[in-house]
């Protein structure tokens, strides 16, 4: 994408009450942001096949997250279960995006974070998940490494 039609593209969606969030890839190749969860810094991978947002289970105290329900078996692109349980409503800040009443699944990531830590990569927190992308209609500008969620 040409720089004349980024900004064109830039301004319509700003226009329309879009915010940008700056992407980055990483060495994997996955696209990763940063935000923070109740005020606490994270590191997130957007993940467009994931069903659901996650936050890692080990970080549960570092977010001061609160559950509700009972837990659950939930699945991902491997074969494994793992065992989930649902956050609470917790403020969640992406950039200027920001909302006061996120959920999130809580389970292991560990089999992410040992992947990335074997490609020499910093470990992510979470993983932002099409429902997240969904809700705030996203746009993601992959020349540009800008993701843009409506207000």
């Amino acid at each position: 994408m040409s720089k004349t039609n980024n900004n064109f593209l830039k301004d319509l969606l700003n226009k329309q009450q879009f915010v940008k969030v700056k992407l980055y890839k990483i060495k994997t190749q996955h696209l990763i942001c940063f935000g923070s969860i109740n005020n606490v810094k994270a590191t997130f991978l957007i993940d467009t096949g994931a069903s659901n947002s996650c936050i890692s289970l080990e970080n549960i105290d570092v977010y001061d997250l609160k559950t509700e329900g009972e837990k659950f078996e939930a699945s991902g692109a491997s074969d494994k279960k793992m065992e989930a349980i649902l956050s609470k409503e917790c403020g969640f800040k992406l950039g200027r995006f920001s909302m006061k009443k996120q959920k999130f699944v809580l389970l292991d990531l560990n089999h992410i974070n040992s992947l990335l830590e074997s490609q020499n990569v910093k470990k992510i927190n979470g993983i932002i998940g099409a429902e997240f992308l969904k809700a705030t209609k996203a746009i993601i500008d992959y020349d540009n490494l800008d993701l843009f969620l409506k207000i």
